[in-house]
């Protein structure tokens, strides 16, 4: 009798946890379904607001551009009128590029060697202010896209990255400080499955009042995180979501040395 009710424990004992597991195997495949979810409608929103105000810059960049040159161009040369419609068209086009989702390097290449084939062909002292001007312009759109996001500088097989890239001062306030906190890292874990109201979020940290609210202010101000409206509840930011899918890689990374 004995020996049958410690058999029938061990069964017990053994289908427990084969449905713990079970159990948590879903939780995990649900958690990755809300990342992605949640990835998705930031995706979303970005896109959207993308749209909905690509137009009027590119406009605004090709009329910047137009008039930057026409008014910093040497006056007394007789080829300005040649050299202002040749940068016009190279700067019009690349004003074009920001409207896209996605701006290739070689793309940008193209057009910075069509800027240099024609410095090749100046002939006068005066055209290095003319240039200068035009590959200030050239450069400027490219800084924007780059805050765009659509284009980035270093072809994707360079995974390591720089290291001489890198700039404490800006890196420590924007990305450390805001995650080198157990309770902030613990929002922004939050936040990647799913939105989290106020008192959500105070009921997952034990944070009250005025404490929360400060360690919610850090990662608003770096752009971590964002309020929906003024009393809304709090989704994670593609900067947020990066930083935390940095923060896995390099732990798991750690893990492997050690």
């Amino acid at each position: 009798m004995e020996t049958a009710q410690a058999e029938d424990n061990v069964y017990y004992r053994e289908e427990l946890h084969s449905i713990k597991e079970e159990v948590t195997s879903l939780r995990n495949d649900f958690s990755r379904f809300l990342q992605r979810a949640n990835q998705q409608h930031i995706d979303g929103m970005m896109e959207e607001m993308r749209k909905s105000f690509m137009k009027p810059m590119v406009d605004y960049l090709c009329e910047d551009a137009n008039e930057k040159m026409r008014s910093q161009m040497t006056r007394d040369c007789g080829m300005r009128e040649f050299c202002e419609t040749a940068f016009n068209e190279i700067l019009q086009e690349t004003a074009g590029l920001v409207g896209r989702p996605k701006v290739e390097v070689g793309t940008v290449k193209m057009y910075r060697d069509r800027l240099d084939d024609l410095k090749k062909e100046a002939k006068s002292p005066q055209c290095s202010r003319c240039f200068s001007e035009a590959s200030s312009l050239l450069e400027k759109q490219v800084k924007l896209m780059r805050s765009l996001q659509i284009y980035k500088e270093r072809e994707a097989k360079d995974e390591k990255g720089d290291i001489s890239s890198i700039e404490p001062d800006k890196i420590v306030p924007e990305v450390c400080e805001p995650v080198a906190n157990k309770q902030r890292l613990h929002m922004l874990k939050a936040l990647s499955g799913e939105s989290k109201t106020f008192s959500e979020l105070s009921k997952l940290t034990g944070l009250r009042g005025g404490n929360l609210l400060f360690h919610l202010q850090k990662l608003l101000d770096t752009g971590m995180v964002l309020q929906r409206s003024e009393r809304g509840d709090y989704i994670i930011t593609r900067k947020g979501y990066s930083t935390l899918q940095g923060l896995s890689k390099i732990y798991s990374e750690i893990e492997l040395i050690e």
